[in-house]
């Protein structure tokens, strides 16, 4: 997700200022469409930058959260990459705009853990051990449990975005996510957030008074129990 030679862009208060400094047009593109989460961000305080990879990184996600030096990196990752123009290309028209927002929200929940330390935690009570008996195995599938864990967080958060700033567009916004991870791949697979996902199929799971962050707390805790964890 982090690379070393990467060009930061500093995170100014509009993306026109920022638009001529060198940012491809596909770059742009996703900026644009992702910019009132960026905004949103800077209004929680979150301490975050917009890095953009120079270098060609073919198959790489075009977006990703980092953190570095205790700031958020929202790293863009889209220069010589097809995955970048593909995956606008795959979401349906009218949905395009919810649906890169539901994205960044997403990349945005995992600043929000990242700041609080929480990264790969889960609450008081919830075990998040599994005893296997090759040791190598249990690394690995404890791994692939942190990240599955923090992917159902971020997706929720990416969800109650949606729920908050393009309820029309909710329903059909849950339907491309439940698509997008019901990918065919085994259960349990690192991104296999359906535990989560399919909670909140009714928006109004959501409490509309909290940030995206504090409506998806509850109900991630809730989707942890379906997730395999027991508390």
């Amino acid at each position: 997700m982090w690379k070393s030679a990467l060009l930061a862009c500093a995170l100014l208060a509009s993306l026109p200022a920022r638009a001529d400094g060198g940012l491809t047009a596909l770059e742009r593109r996703w900026l644009q469409l992702a910019w009132p989460v960026v905004v949103y961000a800077r209004e929680q305080g979150l301490p975050l930058d917009i890095v953009v990879q120079p270098q060609p990184a073919a198959g790489e996600a075009p977006l990703a959260m980092a953190y570095v030096n205790e700031r958020c990196k929202l790293v863009l990752t889209m220069r010589g990459n097809p995955e970048a123009e593909r995956t606008l290309s795959e979401i349906p028209a009218p949905l395009l705009v919810p649906v890169v927002e539901a994205m960044a929200a997403h990349e945005l929940g995992h600043c929000w853990r990242y700041v609080r330390g929480a990264w790969h935690t889960v609450p008081a009570g919830f075990s998040a051990t599994r005893e296997i008996e090759d040791v190598a195995l249990q690394a690995q599938w404890q791994s692939m449990q942190q990240t599955r864990r923090e992917e159902g967080y971020a997706d929720l958060v990416g969800l109650a975005w949606t729920q908050r700033q393009h309820p029309q567009h909710y329903a059909a916004v849950h339907a491309w996510l439940v698509a997008f991870r019901d990918d065919g791949a085994p259960p349990g697979n690192h991104h296999d957030t359906l535990a989560w996902v399919t909670l909140v199929r009714d928006p109004l799971r959501f409490a509309s008074s909290a940030t995206p962050f504090e409506a998806a707390w509850p109900l991630w805790q809730a989707g942890l129990a379906s997730a395999g964890l027991s508390k």
